[in-house]
């Protein structure tokens, strides 16, 4: 069954390279199929592309940063040859990631294979029959106990699932209407007030003093600023990096758009305005000195050259 998902994947890549959505991948390189990775994750991902991730990379998903995934670039290189028919490729912990690029909807593995189970069995059923029989009724027979087979195997899972559900479900213990009625009229009305009134105090009270309980001592890059957050906060996105709570970066450092009409020097002469080219080549400019959150690298003061070059020929 691997070289039927191997074929696949094959099959699936020579389609959706036509396409205009991953033209990249027309000349396949590890750094092009690590960006399109990259911009994958960064748009999100489920649960069971995380485990294909994890096993990829063998860390867990938590712990793979942006610069951690780009330095991992030769990782890519086997699944560029993969793609480019240089190598067969057996290892499924990189078909799984093949599959993860190209969006093959057929993965993971095991979803592959129960999908194609089914059709594999009907094919080598009708194959045999014909031989022997050469019966049409016959084979619309099998074809028909062979879907009837896969409906009970769904239907069984569906009932175990169902019976996990209730065995973890706490049960309600409920009293008889009798108990119930007799119960509630031997109940004051004045507790019942008095319950109530404490029951909203207290929930006040927890809404109210709810931010004390978590303290941001953290904090993350959100588009364009820093963020306060929990340490212990799990961040959705694996590209976001949890630093320590710096006041002063959070309130005043930022990314910012430039122009024609931005005030780029003091009256000094002093620069005002700090820049950075990112993977993709493209000029990021910060109103302040400091380091690029993403990649760590330190800004660059600006100057006349790159006003001329990138912001004032860019916007001709």
């Amino acid at each position: 069954m691997i070289e039927s998902y191997k074929k696949a994947l094959k099959d699936y890549y020579e389609i959706q390279k036509e396409g205009d959505q991953i033209s990249s991948l027309l000349n396949p390189t590890p750094a092009g199929l690590r960006e399109i990775l990259i911009l994958k994750m960064k748009e999100g991902i489920d649960v069971s592309d995380k485990k294909i991730i994890e096993h990829f990379f063998d860390v867990p998903f938590a712990e793979l940063t942006l610069n951690k995934l780009r330095s991992e670039t030769d990782k890519f290189k086997a699944l560029a040859n993969f793609l480019k028919e240089k190598s067969g490729g057996s290892d499924l912990r990189r078909l799984e990631m093949v599959a993860l690029i190209l969006d093959f909807k057929q993965r993971p593995y095991a979803k592959f294979v129960k999908i194609n189970k089914n059709i594999s069995e009907v094919e080598d059923i009708i194959a045999d029959e014909e031989a022997n029989y050469d019966s049409e009724g016959l084979i619309e027979e099998t074809i028909n106990e062979v879907v009837e087979k896969s409906e009970v195997e769904d239907s069984t899972d569906k009932e175990i699932v169902t019976i996990e559900v209730d065995v973890n479900t706490p049960k309600v213990i409920g009293f008889s209407e009798e108990v119930s009625i007799q119960k509630r009229k031997n109940v004051p009305v004045k507790k019942i007030g008095i319950i109530g009134i404490v029951s909203v105090i207290i929930g006040i009270s927890l809404f109210l003093n709810f931010k004390t309980w978590t303290t941001k001592d953290c904090m993350v890059w959100k588009g364009d600023k820093y963020e306060a957050v929990d340490c212990t906060e799990t961040i959705n996105s694996f590209a976001e990096t949890t630093l320590p709570k710096d006041d002063k970066l959070i309130k005043e450092f930022r990314k910012m758009k430039v122009d024609s009409k931005t005030s780029f020097f003091d009256k000094k002469g002093n620069p005002k305005i700090w820049y950075i080219k990112n993977p993709n080549g493209i000029l990021e400019f910060y109103n302040q000195p400091g380091l690029q959150p993403e990649t760590g690298k330190t800004l660059k003061p600006i100057s006349k050259y790159i006003i001329q070059e990138y912001v004032l020929n860019e916007n001709k």
